[in-house]
């Protein structure tokens, strides 16, 4: 099987910038080429031990379809993506309300 282009939504553990001590949760889109949906894992999880980070979980991983409608965001990390076959493009987090 030949690599493609995979979309997913990760949830994540990432250390707080101003406070480096404070693990937070969050979620975020990712882009990438794979074969399948384990060696998207894969890259993820590479990309996030890079930075320290760790993977929670993986939802709706999925190569990218022609038929596919994005945000503009989603649009340029899925541009970059095309033009790096060793990409692994990560968008905004989003952390959940503080209770």
């Amino acid at each position: 099987m030949h690599p493609q282009i995979w979309i997913g939504t990760i949830e994540i553990y990432f250390s707080n910038p101003e406070a480096p001590s404070v693990w937070e949760p969050a979620y975020t889109t990712v882009t990438t080429w794979a074969c399948n949906a384990e060696e998207f894992s894969e890259k993820c999880t590479r990309m996030l031990e890079s930075y320290g980070w760790k993977l929670l979980g993986i939802d709706r991983a999925n190569p990218v379809s022609d038929k596919d409608e994005f945000s503009e965001e989603t649009e340029d990390m899925l541009e970059r993506t095309r033009s790096n076959p060793n990409a692994i493009i990560y968008g905004t987090f989003h952390t959940y309300p503080k209770m």
